[in-house]
């Protein structure tokens, strides 16, 4: 009997200790919600995909926010960077059809624009905070449709402003990501479907945009931070794209090796490798030196939430200009002129080779860094089905497809041309040459007759 009682006693008083240290008011949180909750997009775009093998269309479910009266929205690129088809349902619930105007993948972000042609309606755009100004502690809300959960609100704290993920960070759609943010960690819920919704302070302002949710831990969510968000919808809405720089550098913070390098604490960015035929690489740059100044600015990354920073400041350069860097090579200081390139398209065209029954993907230079590959010639190998002669063969994904029964393929037209006029022969067997980790290898695939129907892997 007794330990019943204490248990009860300590759930009280932790109870009880909980209520008294929230700060803000009922009335803060209800402000808040009503300057943005008018502006949330429910969001259900139908997305193509050609991971598993053959062309997929699925309809998933997402978030957004009105950003403009005339209909502009933001979402994330996950929820609507590769949409066919998007229809949108509003704050007095109507529902509305929208296109997208254009995305992009290395901030997770994407614009879409709602046909307002029948809406008879008023849209409420939402206003932008500022996220530099974020305080770890600070109350704020997450809103969007989690789990498909239209209009939900989910009130927490930012947990840290800067989180950087070192590793690999892909989108669900496999596109490589956050190269250029850190990432507001929030313990506000953040679920499946909240993707694309705003993050918001008190104040009603937009400070991020809900990106990831994380399945094995609780009260961990994470959210692009608006000042990314904000310079990236400019840049679609008025270009249609982001454009950035690029030299082919991969760097890593310096932490703990100043003393072999012989740098101070705060200096220089370690370069780690360098992208065979970039400018980086012609220049003469090399794994192991120590950047120390761009332009005469110096810079540094002694720890890993550091580097989007300095990527950041190299993209912002307008293309083809001309980079002084300042280099401690060893015990040498030396100076290196970088002509940056355009960095170009993020994605390459897709293709379903139906009859061969895997899915192909263009090489655009940001696949060739992500994927480790020596150059753009070739189509990937995005998807091969499971159960299929090209599985049996050999064929895998990320493979490069160099050439078709000994005719090269360099550019994904050629790969197209090859395909389209194989397939109207009615040939039975194709030999195909791939590049897997820098080696060559022969797959012979016995052509089968495509389905006719939907029949599931």
């Amino acid at each position: 009997m007794i330990r019943p009682i204490i248990f009860t006693i300590i759930t009280l008083v932790t109870a009880t200790a909980t209520a008294n240290i929230i700060p803000t008011s009922q009335d803060e949180v209800y402000r808040a919600r009503d300057r943005v909750l008018p502006a949330l997009v429910h969001i259900q775009p139908v997305i193509t995909d050609y991971r598993t093998g053959k062309m997929i269309k699925q309809s998933v479910v997402g978030s957004g926010v009105i950003i403009r009266s005339d209909g502009y929205v933001v979402t994330n690129y996950h929820v609507a960077g590769k949409a066919e088809r998007i229809i949108c349902t509003l704050n007095d619930k109507e529902q509305v059809r929208a296109e997208l105007v254009g995305g992009d993948p290395l901030t997770d972000i994407a614009i879409i624009k709602l046909d307002l042609s029948e809406y008879n309606g008023e849209l409420t755009e939402a206003d932008f905070g500022d996220s530099d100004s974020l305080q770890v502690g600070q109350f704020v809300l997450a809103l969007g449709s989690p789990l498909a959960l239209a209009r939900s609100v989910s009130c927490g704290v930012v947990s840290t402003t800067d989180r950087y993920f070192s590793g690999e960070t892909r989108l669900p759609s496999g596109e490589k990501t956050g190269r250029y943010n850190n990432w507001i960690q929030t313990d506000a819920a953040i679920n499946p479907g909240n993707s694309g919704g705003p993050l918001v302070d008190l104040e009603g302002r937009i400070i991020g945009i809900n990106s990831r949710a994380t399945i094995f831990a609780n009260n961990i969510g994470f959210a692009i931070p608006v000042n990314i968000v904000r310079e990236v919808a400019d840049a679609i809405m008025t270009e249609g794209k982001v454009v950035r720089s690029w030299i082919g550098l991969q760097c890593q913070q310096l932490q703990n090796m100043e003393g072999w390098f012989g740098t101070a604490v705060d200096e220089g960015v370690l370069i780690a490798s360098v992208s065979d035929k970039s400018p980086a690489q012609e220049a003469g740059l090399r794994a192991g030196d120590i950047i120390l100044k761009v332009d005469n600015q110096p810079v540094s990354a002694r720890f890993t939430e550091e580097l989007p920073r300095f990527y950041k400041m190299i993209a912002h350069y307008p293309v083809g200009s001309k980079i002084e860097l300042t280099v401690l090579r060893g015990d040498r200081q030396i100076y290196v002129d970088v002509v940056t390139h355009e960095l170009g398209e993020i994605l390459g065209q897709d293709l379903e080779c139906k009859e061969w029954e895997f899915t192909v993907k263009a090489i655009t230079k940001q696949m060739a860094v992500d994927n480790q590959l020596r150059d753009t010639l070739g189509v990937l190998v995005a998807g091969v089905k499971r159960v299929s002669p090209a599985y049996e063969g050999g064929l895998r994904r990320g493979d490069v497809i160099q050439e078709v029964n000994e005719q090269p393929t360099p550019r994904f037209k050629d790969f197209y041309d090859r395909y389209d006029e194989l397939t109207g022969d009615g040939i039975d067997r194709v030999l195909l040459t791939v590049r897997r980790a820098g080696n060559t290898k022969f797959i012979l695939i016995k052509v089968t007759k495509p389905k006719t129907d939907d029949d599931s892997e």
